[in-house]
């Protein structure tokens, strides 16, 4: 069984104190701001989130954030030397190691801010000037920032072939690009995924000259809990980006290798000009993360996936469009088609009326927007492929209109106050 931790507020690490101004209330700016995330979170706490880009740190991860590392700064280099204090690079040290030994990396570099501050890092560290770069295109499933950040280097960006039926590389339309016109990067950007990239055929058409970037952002932590593909293993030469999607951490950045000549390129490349502080707060987060991932984290993996199959299953059977074919995904996302219910901005509207949080994308079988739909943040709370089921009886009643939305939302809040335990984490001992 998971270990869990149930989450009480105030936060854990936060420590009161007097004030020094005689006892006067919090000035009106601040008041305002403490309002609004009280009203947040007293709303979040009676709905269920089903977006695959959002997660729950543990509350060990947690504590630390509010901890004097936030205050702190730590970087080392033949021009700068700033230390801060005699503990911190051991922080910065036990995140890279734990994600050497989770990942099977050589070299990490836990300093990158976020995905999207990867992907500039990656690129510029990589992608030689006029050099060939091939990436998803949005309407596949790519995420916006690879294709912006290339241009600033080449003005040879090409489209990665992509069969939208299959949700997936088109390795043919590869094998005649390729031939036609070599890449020098192939960036792997999906933020739309519901299957396995075929790797290790990619890095064969791709030649071994070719820089594979794995940007696993959506996907991280299906990795770490080895359930969907080892990338590092099957041809990629990086593996990187966001740290709190499917993998339960903070909101950071991650970047990988087993290629001297590439962590090298990446070290010079991210500092300076990408990162100089690099929040070592969130680096212990993430450090705490990933240590319970090694704990805890094939149980969390493949729950994500059952859950994911179940709820797209289930919308299925109930007559719902769920893109995927027979397959419906082997991720922690679920595609879905609601034009014949309501546009998707109308249907999402719809959800978040009933307290179903989810979001609208491209999706890449439509080649127009659909739902999508995720369970890393339900997984984590401790629901199970039974939960899914009803999930999406409330996801079609809300969608089809079979169901008030009045009473939608009475059901939603019940489930969401059935599960306010974080699960896949320390249990509560560790915090002492």
């Amino acid at each position: 069984m998971p270990r869990n931790l149930r989450f009480e507020s105030p936060d854990p690490g936060v420590i009161a104190a007097e004030p020094h101004d005689g006892g006067r209330a919090a000035p009106a700016g601040a008041a305002r701001v403490l309002d609004a995330v009280a009203r947040h979170a007293a709303y979040r706490s009676e709905c269920v989130g089903l977006v695959p880009t959002e997660n729950l740190l543990s509350p060990l991860a947690r504590s630390v954030l509010g901890s004097d590392l936030s205050h702190r700064y730590l970087f080392q280099n033949p021009q700068w030397r700033y230390v801060g204090g005699k503990h911190l690079s051991e922080v910065e040290a036990a995140a890279q190691e734990i994600a050497s030994e989770l990942f099977g990396a050589r070299h990490v570099n836990v300093r990158p801010l976020s995905g999207e501050n990867c992907t500039n890092i990656v690129i510029h560290a990589v992608l030689e000037r006029g050099g060939t770069f091939y990436h998803l295109d949005m309407h596949d499933g790519g995420h916006f920032a690879a294709h912006s950040v290339a241009g600033r280097l080449t003005d040879r960006r090409r489209r990665l072939p992509y069969d939208a039926d299959d949700a997936t590389i088109d390795l043919e339309g590869c094998a005649r690009a390729f031939a036609a016109e070599p890449p020098d990067v192939i960036y792997l950007d999906a933020s739309m995924v519901l299957f396995p990239h075929p790797l290790a055929a990619l890095r064969e058409l791709a030649g071994p000259d070719a820089i594979i970037v794995y940007d696993a952002s959506q996907v991280l932590g299906l990795i770490a809990g080895g359930a969907f593909q080892d990338p590092l293993r099957e041809g990629a030469d990086i593996l990187s980006g966001s740290t709190h999607k499917s993998l339960p951490g903070p909101q950071k950045g991650v970047i990988m290798t087993n290629r001297d000549d590439v962590a090298a390129r990446v070290e010079a490349t991210i500092f300076p000009g990408h990162v100089s502080n690099f929040h070592l707060h969130h680096v212990a987060a993430l450090a705490i993360t990933l240590a319970e991932a090694q704990a805890y984290g094939r149980d969390y993996a493949r729950q994500t996936l059952a859950n994911a199959h179940a709820l797209g299953s289930e919308l299925g059977r109930l007559g719902l469009r769920v893109q995927g074919g027979a397959r419906v995904t082997a991720s922690h996302q679920v595609w879905l088609d609601v034009a014949p219910h309501a546009t998707s901005d109308a249907a999402v509207d719809r959800l978040h009326e009933a307290n179903l949080i989810a979001n609208v994308n491209l999706i890449p079988s439509l080649r127009a927007k659909g739902l999508r739909l995720g369970t890393p943040e339900v997984t984590r709370l401790g629901m199970r492929e039974g939960e899914m089921r009803e999930l999406a009886s409330l996801v079609h009643a809300t969608l089809t209109g079979t169901l008030p939305v009045e009473r939608v939302r009475e059901r939603v809040t019940a489930i969401a106050r059935r599960f306010r335990e974080v699960h896949y984490c320390a249990p509560a001992p560790a915090l002492a």
